[in-house]
């Protein structure tokens, strides 16, 4: 009996002894924290591009009939500017309002056109319009004269060049018809800025004085905090 209760106990105590060792061998799990949304700040020693910000098509606008008088003139012998449609022409103000701010502020700026090769270095201000429809769902909005009422929103960001920029929206689903609704990237930082659906150019430039604020003041605020944009994943790796 007395052999039995101790084989039992000894027994016992070898298992606790080996779940124990296996508790103590077993790797820790790492826990690797969630990127930060971010943006990249400005910097003074880096061009600054502006790309014309994404809108949802719309109709051309209509071409008033041609006189003689005009013959020969840019416009017609492809010089000049091809007629474009409401939601082209607001984004072209906002583009040349946006070059405005950002050079006045003592940056260099200069514009991104959608056939342009994209640059190696420098930073990339770009941005969507969108509206949110009666199905709670956000898609790209059509700005300009004749487009749907409702206040439409802006969503800015900016990007290092040398790094991959992550997509600032995605596509949720294709529509039959209609815009698709898309979905903004959560790994993305964005300002967001309201404008009526048909903003005049005053508005435009006003939206392009607070954007370029706006990210001044980011900018700023890292600088004084001692990050000078080194805590931003992008800035991290700017600079050789």
């Amino acid at each position: 009996m007395y052999k039995t209760c101790l084989a039992a106990i000894l027994a016992s105590f070898a298992a606790a002894h080996s779940a124990s060792a296996q508790e103590t061998s077993r790797p820790a799990e790492s826990t690797v924290p969630a990127l930060r949304p971010h943006i990249a700040y400005l910097d003074k020693s880096k061009t600054i591009y502006v790309a014309e910000f994404e809108t949802a098509p719309s109709a051309p606008a209509k071409v008033s009939p041609i006189d003689s008088s005009s013959v020969g003139s840019p416009s017609l012998n492809g010089t000049g500017l091809e007629p474009v449609g409401d939601s082209q022409r607001i984004t072209q103000v906002l583009a040349e309002s946006l070059l405005h701010e950002i050079k006045k502020a003592g940056y260099k700026p200069k514009l991104l056109g959608a056939a342009d090769l994209r640059p190696d270095e420098g930073l990339l201000i770009t941005g969507v319009f969108t509206q949110m429809g009666k199905d709670g769902q956000l898609r790209r909005a059509a700005v300009g004269p004749n487009q749907p009422t409702g206040s439409i929103q802006l969503y800015v960001t900016t990007s290092n060049l040398l790094r991959p920029a992550k997509p600032l929206y995605e596509i949720v689903e294709q529509a039959a018809s209609g815009a698709a609704p898309i979905k903004l990237n959560p790994e993305v930082a964005t300002l967001k800025f309201s404008l009526p659906g048909d903003p005049t150019d005053t508005a435009l430039k006003k939206t392009a004085a607070q954007i370029v604020a706006e990210l001044q003041r980011l900018t700023l605020q890292a600088e004084s905090e001692g990050l000078g944009g080194s805590d931003d994943p992008l800035n991290k790796y700017s600079k050789p």
